[in-house]
């Protein structure tokens, strides 16, 4: 694959209403780019984290008790966003376009970044308080490079964050998920992810 070609992101924001939580990721590998060819399998979901390969929705599937569909299907897409509005919180990813180096699809191969409009997305949706990022680096990078405000920023009196950012004017909540990419899943128990998973998704606990 040339390295010119560029990766369009395929999907918009997926922001339920009463959303208060949002998750950005990086990118979607190169085959579900709108600019890549779109190599879909048939187990892949044409939706954010619908890699096979991905294990998002398997441990979102597991600490919820939600059954999932893992087909290129409508019936799966609509079930995560079903998922997503009983959670309240929305979905996204931090790069609208790229380069996939060599097709490759871990964060490190991304070059060439043009970022979504995360600022303008968040003025659009007020509600949402907390940032959940699917990447335990790259996201934070990202978001700090391009929309994070400069700081220092005052501490909030009831502030239980452990992790804040801001932007436009306003602090949120940050959450940095261990990554649910096949290579990232090397150093991480099944038990570790499945645990933060619960923690954040279930109990809510930042």
């Amino acid at each position: 694959m040339e390295e010119t070609v560029r990766s369009i992101h395929p999907y918009e924001p997926y922001i339920p209403e009463g959303a208060t939580k949002l998750i950005i990721g990086t990118m979607p590998p190169f085959r579900f780019c709108t600019s890549g060819g779109r190599a879909l399998h048939d187990n892949d979901v044409d939706f954010y984290y619908g890699s096979r390969d991905n294990s998002f929705w398997k441990l979102l599937s597991e600490v919820t008790d939600t059954p999932l569909a893992f087909t290129n299907t409508v019936e799966a897409v609509n079930q995560r966003k079903q998922l997503l509005q009983e959670l309240h919180i929305g979905i996204t990813d931090i790069v609208g376009s790229c380069i996939h180096r060599n097709g490759k699809s871990d964060d490190a191969s991304l070059i060439s970044i043009e970022p979504k409009p995360l600022d303008q997305l968040l003025l659009e949706y007020p509600n949402i308080e907390e940032l959940i990022y699917t990447s335990r680096a790259e996201v934070k990078k990202l978001i700090h490079r391009f929309f994070a405000d400069k700081g220092p920023h005052p501490r909030r009196k009831d502030n239980t964050w452990e992790e804040s950012v801001w932007i436009n004017g306003r602090p949120y909540g940050v959450t940095r998920l261990y990554s649910p990419s096949p290579i990232a899943l090397w150093s991480v128990s099944a038990d570790a992810r499945l645990e933060q998973y619960r923690r954040v998704f279930i109990t809510g606990s930042i």
